[in-house]
């Protein structure tokens, strides 16, 4: 039985034992077959999406943004021209005056005493002037003429009766060289008092001359005190805002003893309008001269504390001056701007705004979607297999609205890739979605296409600068005028690994 017992006990290990290593070998074998098969390919990741927007046509302005300076459109410096005291001001410093208003008045009491003496000195003129024309000098002489005639007539008769009685023996030979003697002598007097009546005659016409001069003279010197009392109360010439006054009440002003330059008492500018002087090259004169003549609107911008500011008054460009400077190769060019409220003062740089010419039909596509290589401007497109594909552009400086302007290399309602450019490459399948572009902060930046630039002035910084692309984060809705992007995303079948 003992033996029996062990048998079973045998036997039975035997079983367990069997069984152990059955399950031990199928375990070793199925980790055996597996070592040995291939693992399944890992999961091919989606292709990248991106941001696409349709490129289109659409007429572009051409701006010109010159940089300009403001200049008053008159200005008035104000000197005392007479010699003396301020008195008077009537005015206050930075204060709008008319034209014609009394703004100062200098002692007028010595410039009142000298008007009064040359006025005298006039009525003594005239008096003279009187005087020669009724003057009887020419009368007196010709009356002594006459007088002297009638002796000489009766001494000639006394000559010839002296003679005939000598003649006869009636009379002496003494009477008779008496009578000739008498003759003699007034013949001489009449002679002499013949010159003296032309001399009246002349005389006469050269005083009446003489004194008239005279009388002239003496209204000069009252015209002369006039003026110099009048330069004591200065009026401002012109409407306009009148600065610091720069010399006060109670000093002496005017030309120095001598003859220095006159005192400068105070400035008046007109603002309104005020004019921006802009400097324009040489080669714009034509077009300038022409868009002048038709009327050229400029809008103004100005630094402010927060930015530029937009001037609210629209002007328009006026002048082109008759020169070209030789040592810069420019012209001067005038714009008018309305400044009723003053805010803008003379010598402010600022910048203005001109619309000097349309582009019609332009291919345009976000400014950001043009990157500048080596080998010139590219955009990334989608092409028709929804695969990233490289095409190159020719692409001015024109920007509007946040759009850039395509010469060539590019047709209207291509889909261009404008959001995750980092995370693409040429020939990669990517998922097109239509963009949401950000508002563009201008409104309109300057326009320049391909090598013709505005006719005043160069391009905006914004416009010169860009040459990388700049990613807009997206806002809530897409920017004005502008479409969704109408590309078609490639089908789920299409996505293939990249190479």
């Amino acid at each position: 039985m003992r033996g029996l017992d062990n048998m079973r006990t045998y036997f039975g290990l035997s079983t367990m034992n069997g069984r152990f290593a059955a399950g031990l070998v199928a375990v070793l074998a199925g980790a055996s077959f597996s070592g040995c098969q291939k693992p399944p390919a890992p999961a091919a990741p989606p292709p990248p999406r991106v941001g696409v927007v349709d490129s289109r046509k659409m007429d572009v302005p051409v701006l010109a943004t010159p940089n300009g300076t403001t200049r008053a459109a008159e200005v008035v410096t104000l000197r005392a021209r007479v010699r003396g005291f301020l008195t008077e001001r009537h005015f206050e410093e930075g204060a709008t005056v008319k034209k014609g208003q009394l703004l100062l008045v200098i002692e007028e009491e010595p410039y009142k005493i000298a008007l009064d003496s040359a006025r005298a000195k006039q009525e003594e003129s005239e008096a003279a002037v009187r005087k020669a024309e009724q003057s009887k000098a020419r009368e007196v002489a010709a009356s002594k003429v006459a007088l002297d005639m009638a002796q000489l007539n009766l001494k000639q008769i006394e000559e010839q009766r002296s003679r005939k009685l000598l003649a006869r023996n009636a009379g002496s030979q003494e009477e008779l060289d008496r009578a000739e003697a008498d003759r003699k002598q007034f013949e001489a007097q009449v002679q002499a008092d013949r010159a003296n009546h032309d001399q009246a005659v002349a005389d006469y016409d050269v005083a009446i001359l003489a004194a008239k001069a005279q009388l002239q003279a003496a209204k000069a010197g009252v015209r002369d005190a006039e003026l110099n009392l009048g330069y004591c109360r200065m009026t401002s010439p012109i409407d306009g805002r009148i600065g610091e006054a720069r010399v006060k009440v109670g000093n002496l002003v005017g030309p120095g003893q001598e003859g220095g330059s006159y005192t400068e008492l105070g400035t008046i500018q007109q603002l309104d309008p005020i004019t921006v002087d802009i400097q324009v090259s040489s080669r714009y004169l034509d077009k300038a001269s022409r868009l002048v003549q038709q009327g050229l609107p400029a809008k103004l911008t100005r630094p402010g504390v927060e930015g530029e500011e937009v001037h609210p008054y629209i002007g328009e460009c006026y002048f082109i001056d008759n020169y070209i400077d030789e040592t810069t190769s420019t012209f001067l060019s005038k714009a008018r701007i309305p400044n009723p409220h003053g805010t803008l003062l003379p010598g402010e740089y600022v910048k203005l705004e001109m619309k000097v010419d349309d582009l019609k039909d332009a291919i345009v596509v976000p400014a950001s979607a043009v990157m500048e290589t080596e080998a010139g401007p590219v955009v990334y497109i989608v092409d028709k297999d929804g695969k990233v594909a490289v095409q190159r552009v020719e692409a001015g400086l024109t920007m509007y609205q946040g759009l850039r302007v395509l010469t060539k290399g590019l047709d209207a309602g291509v889909p261009v890739i404008v959001e995750g450019l980092q995370m693409i490459r040429p020939g990669m399948p990517v998922k097109a979605e239509p963009a949401v572009l950000a508002r563009p902060v201008e409104k309109e930046a300057v326009a320049i296409l391909g090598d013709e630039k505005p006719i005043v002035g160069a391009a905006t910084d914004e416009a010169s600068k860009e040459v990388a692309p700049k990613r807009h984060e997206p806002s809530s809705e897409p920017a004005p005028g502008w479409p969704r992007s109408t590309a078609k995303k490639p089908a789920e079948g299409a996505e293939s690994q990249p190479k």
